[in-house]
């Protein structure tokens, strides 16, 4: 039991490294060391699959590791792309999509609390392929600045990233919108029930 307690914390601990990495990252690439920085992001691209792995495996999802886990994909490929658009490797609105992405989700998480009461995380599947290829990009881009491939294998990686950036918001908004919906056929038919019980009494 004591082993099992100790090993539910693995998948936030990991999450947290992870959240500490980005600043050596980030350092490392100003620095113009570019080789380093690309092993502490593959590292962090990894630590991304062993945290939900470790999760699923001991049964130790948690809210709050779940929103970790999101906070640190996200400081991690936002801190990523600000540099790499300052250093002219992507353009500035890949990272404006991927902010404007970000603020949509966070807004849409408010609405479900609101309208649910419950705060439980459920990223559809287009907005995991989405922060799939946001890392892949990122790590493709560290390839190139190590001179290991082309810069026209960047630009295919980046259209397929804006597609899922488009189509997971778009998703995203039709979840949010239906959730609205459901919400206020609710609130009707509760207020036409209230209505025919007054009559009925009266």
């Amino acid at each position: 039991m004591s082993k099992y307690i100790h090993m539910k914390y693995i998948p936030n601990i990991i999450s947290g490294l992870r959240i500490l990495f980005i600043p050596v990252f980030a350092m490392n690439m100003i620095s113009h060391n570019y080789e380093f920085a690309l092993y502490i992001f593959i590292l962090m691209g990894l630590s991304d699959f062993l945290d939900g792995a470790f999760a699923r495996y001991f049964k130790c999802v948690t809210l709050f590791g779940a929103y970790l886990d999101a906070i640190a994909d996200k400081v991690m490929i936002n801190v990523a792309f600000l540099i790499l658009c300052n250093i002219d490797i992507l353009p500035y609105y890949i990272l404006l999509l991927a902010i404007l992405r970000d603020l949509i989700i966070c807004i849409g998480i408010m609405v479900k609390i609101k309208i649910k009461g419950h705060k439980k995380m459920n990223p559809i599947f287009l907005s995991k392929i989405n922060t799939f290829m946001q890392i892949f990009l990122v790590l493709s881009c560290m390839l190139f600045l190590n001179n290991d491939i082309s810069i026209k294998y960047i630009e295919d990686i980046m259209n397929v990233v804006i597609l899922t950036t488009i189509a997971s918001v778009l998703e995203y908004i039709y979840n949010y919108r239906k959730d609205i919906l459901i919400k206020n056929i609710k609130l009707t038919s509760a207020y036409e029930s209230a209505n025919t019980y007054i009559s009925k009494k009266c």
